[in-house]
């Protein structure tokens, strides 16, 4: 039997026979299947590209072939590009196939066939990659040569010549077509130009010659053209250029460059080659440089007139009012330009600008962020030594964690000198207008009470060698301000330091970690007088700015002796700045903070009842400088603070149990760098007084600088608080605190580490300046293991007053009372009210167990 088969073309092919197909008319067959395989093996096609020359210098069409390596289908002009050239008629079929191309005339040409383009007769597609040829362009090239180049106006010496020169040799002659604009200052003779083939020069000549206007006026340019032809298709000539020298004596006007700073007016002097012989008058107007530079009415003011010299007069001057941006940018220019002079020709008709910029930011800024960072790491490092048992007074640290998380107690029992909130810095503005806006959004509000409520400290417990290992965190929050100048400036730091240190015998050394966030503005005032500028620009000019610094600070202690104990530290950290002008384009770069400190506690005297004295010295520096970025230069700010002090406390015990303690402290300091400089003299004090048997309870602290050479240096805070509970060894019956802080830090020596603030205080804002009061009354509840108290609350600060309702309960930890598990619960509702704003009310609850 047989059977005919077609394979489909693109697998293998199986005929097969099944078993017990067939039967000799007693057994069938065959006992089992049988097939055989005709295994696929078709290959994909190939193409080779030939007709292409491998070098060209004519427009002349050629014929590219594409023969492939079997008959193919589907293959089309679609399948073939060509760059450097057009394409042509395309024929063919099978296996060959025939394309036209056309040279463009001045560069390769390039025939592509692409990959998989077309399609044999077993399925395959091919060629498996592109395949290219390429016909590299060997024309000769024309220049036009101007023999001379520069002429007079006037005179035998007014003639130019015009010929055309070949790079090489061409097969065929070349023709070449000269002109010149319409209305040129030149008369043309001939026009055309010719190179036999095998030549390189023109054989004729085109004479230009320059027309003589009788008028003073600056010199002119001719731009000289060529048209080629021939020659193989080489390609334009590039254009010449004539020079007309101008050699009239006439009356002309021209303006001279100028140089001046911001904030002020530019003068640029215009004058006549000669008196003027009556009524000279030209326009001007303010111009962009080319490139830009100086952006008219961000940095000079867009204006222009008219210039008119009356008989005699030789000389006028014209003003430009320079705008003062106070951002500290490189030399920047723009153009004044004459225009329809009239009784004169122009001369040098552009003035050029140069704006010397002698804005101080973001120097004075950085000087001022740069200087408070260092300060709150330095109070940060130094609260640690003070609090981690390393101090004179000899108390040792206790092993354990103890601290506040966003103010929320932790550990042990905590405390404070005052509660957290704002650390003050130097106050002061030296500009005027309305205060400086930049963000403070509730996110960034919210994450500063955070950190101002957290404090923390853990240490390990004694190794062999009879040191400890400990961790420490805290945050702070600070405000300062200054002046430049009559630049004023403001800003608020919010920081967060992370430490680990190691203190054995009289030694302290350790590392922290800081990150610091700070977000301010700067304003300058209005300008008046004789030298304001126009209405619109008269305003004082400022912007905010944003920065973020990551820093690592080691620092060390030594106490010496039981009198002397030194201290200090170094750090450096980098980070970026956010500069945002006003009604201009933000400017980011990056920064990078150094700073060192150190100082020294010495015991002068210690005295019968527990009375001391003690000198304290310290020394800071800091730089902080920020980098080149478009529109800004790069700039360092330095810093620096010596002081010198005398501490001093004495307790008094009081009939009845009560117990008072003065402290004072009087200090000298020096401030010098890029930001406020001179002497000043701090003084500082305080008093506590305590009675047990009244339940009173009374903290009155309060520091300031008194005098400063800069009279926009300040640095002053204070606090009071009264705290009244009859029945101090219980928390039943009725309790009363008020407290006011205004200010920076109250107390002019080291904060402690701990703060341990209620949630009526954490739930009211952080103004630097408040007032704060509580009422609550203790009841038993569950049974006598608890004490629930209602309170009320009551807040002024800048602007703003709470009122808060809430209750809190405890467990009762009176002797022998119950054992109550150690839970407390406090709900707390507070109605914020603050000038210019709706009424803002917040609930807050809070849980806490400690096991």
């Amino acid at each position: 039997y047989t059977l005919a088969v077609t394979p489909d073309g693109s697998e293998d092919v199986v005929v097969e026979v099944a078993a017990d197909a067939a039967t000799d008319g007693l057994n069938t067959g065959p006992a089992s299947a049988q097939s055989a395989t005709a295994t696929w093996d078709a290959a994909a096609p190939s193409v080779a590209i030939t007709g292409v020359p491998a070098r060209i210098n004519t427009r002349a069409a050629f014929t590219a072939t594409f023969e492939f390596s079997e008959s193919v289908t589907g293959f089309a002009t679609t399948d073939v590009t060509v760059t450097g050239g057009t394409k042509g008629q395309f024929s063919g079929g099978g296996s060959s196939y025939t394309l036209a191309v056309t040279p463009d005339g001045s560069e390769d040409v390039v025939v592509r066939v692409a990959a998989n383009s077309a399609t044999n007769g077993g399925g395959n597609t091919g060629p498996a990659s592109a395949v290219s040829v390429t016909a590299t362009w060997d024309a000769p090239m024309v220049m036009l040569v101007l023999t001379p180049s520069t002429v007079n106006e006037s005179g035998s010496d007014n003639v130019s010549t015009v010929t055309a020169t070949l790079s090489g040799a061409s097969s065929a002659d070349v023709t070449v077509e000269v002109s010149v604009p319409a209305g040129s200052a030149v008369t043309q003779a001939g026009a055309t130009l010719t190179i036999a083939a095998g030549a390189t020069e023109s054989t004729g000549t085109v004479t230009l010659t320059a027309v003589d206007n009788d008028v003073d006026a600056p010199d002119v340019e001719v731009t000289v053209s060529g048209d080629a032809s021939g020659g193989n298709g080489v390609a334009d000539p590039a254009d010449a250029t004539l020079t007309i020298a101008d050699d009239d004596d006439d009356l002309r006007i021209s303006i001279d460059d100028a140089e001046g700073v911001e904030g002020g007016h530019m003068t640029f002097r215009v004058h006549l080659s000669a008196p003027s012989p009556g009524d000279v008058r030209a326009e001007w107007f303010t111009h962009p440089s080319n490139p830009q530079s100086a952006d008219p009415g961000d940095d000079y003011e867009s204006t222009g007139g008219q210039v008119i010299f009356d008989e005699g007069e030789q000389e006028k001057t014209v003003e430009v009012w320079l705008i003062k941006d106070g951002v500290s940018e490189p030399r920047e220019t723009f153009e004044v330009w004459l225009t329809d002079a009239r009784g004169t020709a122009i001369g040098d008709g552009v003035g050029i600008g140069v704006i010397v910029n002698t804005d101080p930011m973001p120097k004075a800024w950085l000087g001022r962020f740069g200087r408070t960072v260092a300060e709150r790491v330095l109070d940060g490092i130094a609260g640690r030594i003070e609090s981690a048992g390393h101090v004179d007074r000899g108390t040792a640290r206790e092993p354990g964690f103890r601290g506040a998380i966003g103010g929320v107690s932790i550990g042990g029992t905590a405390t404070a000198s005052h509660p957290a909130g704002h650390a003050g810095g130097y106050g002061g503005n030296g500009g005027s207008g309305a205060p400086m806006a930049y963000g403070d959004s509730p996110a960034v509000r919210g994450l500063r009470q955070f950190l101002t409520g957290t404090r923390f400290a853990y240490t390990g417990k004694e190794d062999n060698a009879g040191g400890r290992l400990g961790f420490w965190g805290r945050g702070s929050h600070t405000r300062f301000g200054g002046a430049d100048g009559e630049l004023g400036l403001d800003g608020d730091v919010t920081a967060a330091l992370l430490g680990a240190d190691y203190a054995r015998d009289g030694w302290l050394v350790g590392v922290a970690l800081a990150q610091s966030f700070g977000d301010g503005g700067y304003r300058g005032p209005a300008l008046a007088g004789a030298n304001a500028a126009p209405a619109e620009n008269n305003a004082g000019r400022g912007g905010v700015i944003e920065t973020s610094l990551t820093a690592a600070i080691p620092y060390a202690s030594w106490r010496a002796s039981e009198r002397l104990k030194l201290w200090g530290a170094a750090g450096h950290g980098i980070g970026e700045m956010t500069l945002q002008p006003q009604a201009a384009q933000s400017l980011k770069t990056d920064i990078d903070w150094t700073m060192a400190a150190a100082g020294l506690r010495s015991g002068l005297f210690a005295f019968a009842g527990g009375a001391e004295l003690a000198l304290v010295s310290d020394a800071l520096w800091a730089r902080t400088g920020s980098g080149r970025a478009d529109g800004l230069v790069a700039t360092n700010a330095d810093v620096s603070r010596l002081r010198i002090g005398i501490e001093g406390s004495r307790p008094f015990a009081l009939p009845g149990g009560g117990r008072l303690t003065p402290t004072i402290e009087i200090g000298a300091r020096h401030d010098g760098g890029d930001a406020e400089t001179g002497f000043g003299l701090e003084v500082g004090g305080g008093i506590a007084w305590t009675d047990a048997r009244l339940g009173i309870k009374l903290d009155v602290e309060g520091r300031a600088l008194l005098s400063h050479e800069d009279g926009a240096m300040k640095d002053r805070g204070f606090s009071a608080s009264l705290a009244y509970d009859p029945r101090p060894d219980s928390a039943q019956g009725l309790s009363l605190a008020l407290r006011q802080e205004v200010g920076g830090p109250s107390g002019g020596g080291l904060e402690a580490l701990f703060a341990n603030d209620p949630l009526t205080r954490r739930m009211q804002s952080q103004d630097s300046g408040r007032w704060m009061a509580e009422m609550g009354y203790g009841l038993p509840a569950f049974g006598g293991r608890f004490v629930g108290t209602p309170h009320v609350d009551y807040g002024v600060s800048y602007g703003a007053r709470e009122i808060g309702l809430g209750w809190r309960l405890s467990p009762k930890r009176e002797p022998g009372a119950a054992r109550a598990p150690d839970l407390s619960l406090e709900i707390q509702a507070t109605r914020r009210e603050a000038a210019l704003e709706p009424p803002d009310h917040r609930i807050g609850i809070e849980v806490r167990a400690r096991w």
